[in-house]
């Protein structure tokens, strides 16, 4: 699959809005459950296998309790965790 591809599968209801407030310094954290299908985010659900492929082509992170930042497609940057 393609990066677009991937996006569009992991984001099925719809990227994230972007545009952080310029005073908004802090970077989200998200968990993600390795095992789980679904992730429940402040923006809506994501589904789990798509999003962790691309979780692991820009990060490289692929194992239980890894972290790491990624720019979302929306151009704002969380903190994903990854869990049991």
């Amino acid at each position: 699959m393609t990066e677009e591809e991937l996006i569009h599968e992991a984001f099925r209801e719809g990227i994230p809005p972007g545009g952080k407030d310029e005073n908004d310094r802090e970077i989200r954290q998200i968990s993600v459950s390795l095992s789980s299908e679904k992730i429940e985010t402040h923006f809506g659900l994501v589904e789990t296998g798509p999003f962790l492929e691309l979780f692991w082509r820009k990060t490289g992170a692929d194992c239980v309790d890894e972290e790491e930042e990624m720019t979302f497609p929306n151009g704002n940057t969380y903190r994903v965790k990854l869990c049991d």
